[in-house]
């Protein structure tokens, strides 16, 4: 009897325990998921949307500013261009060149896209635009000459951007590009920036202001590089129709759709 009651107080003093070990098997658990990335797969993906990615105003003293990155031989920055030229002509004077993107043959219909290189911007109002290239017109050097090797375009880009902007917009390029933004490259799941043969940071857009930040990732959903091909091969001949007054609709209605992401952001 003696050795059955030792037993059952045994048996008791073991069960004390499990509770204790649940608490630190969950504590382990929570733990462990914290350092997971924190990426939603139900959050609206930046690549050709709009996305609100914080209500925090990164511009200084009021303003609202506009970062375009790009590269001087980009499809999708020579079609986002030109609504962003409207959208922007509401807010000041812009200088311009006319300019064709590379030809890639899955982008546009294979042909050259025609688009605007931003060479200056002068406000007269509270909206500040930056126009900021990392890259040559072949992806093979820095604006300035400096030879880039493939494996190490996107850190180049990086440090490119670094020296011309904010650390807030070099920060929110290397999230939404390298960890947010996924996209399917031969058979994977791959950041934005890693989705193709030739690894660089894709064109972005970036409005920050009293109302909150946005950004977005390669073109406007609404017109896709194809889509503006269709309405003109020619960059000079678009440029001088488009400031004598004759905006084609689909770079119009796309144009709106910035300058209300702009205005938002302005907090008005």
């Amino acid at each position: 009897m003696a050795k059955g009651k030792k037993k059952n107080n045994e048996k008791e003093s073991r069960l004390i325990y499990i509770p204790f070990i649940a608490l630190l098997l969950v504590i382990a658990l929570f733990i462990g998921l914290s350092f997971r990335p924190s990426v939603s797969t139900s959050a609206p993906s930046a690549f050709t949307n709009f996305v609100k990615v914080s209500s925090t105003d990164y511009a200084p003293n009021g303003t609202t500013q506009v970062y375009l990155i790009s590269w001087y031989g980009c499809p999708y920055g020579a079609t986002l261009s030109w609504p962003l030229y409207i959208a922007l002509s509401n807010y000041g004077n812009l200088t311009v060149t006319p300019h064709y993107s590379v030809a890639e043959p899955d982008i546009g219909n294979g042909a050259p896209i025609p688009g605007l290189l931003f060479q200056g911007f002068t406000p007269d109002s509270n909206v500040q635009f930056h126009a900021i290239y990392i890259y040559n017109q072949y992806l093979n050097a820095t604006p300035s000459g400096e030879p880039v090797n493939n494996g190490d375009r996107v850190q180049v880009g990086l440090n490119e951007l670094g020296s011309m902007t904010p650390s807030w917009v070099v920060n929110l390029v290397e999230q939404y590009q390298l960890n947010q933004t996924q996209v399917v490259y031969d058979g994977h799941q791959v950041p934005i920036a890693l989705g193709s043969s030739e690894p660089h940071l894709v064109t972005t857009l970036i409005i920050s202001g009293p109302g909150g930040t946005w950004i977005m990732l390669g073109y406007p959903k609404s017109l896709p590089p194809g889509e503006l091909v269709s309405i003109s091969t020619n960059s000079t001949q678009l440029l001088s129709e488009i400031e004598s007054g004759h905006v084609p609709s689909q770079i119009e209605s796309t144009a709106q759709q910035i300058l209300q992401i702009i205005q938002k952001a302005s907090g008005s």
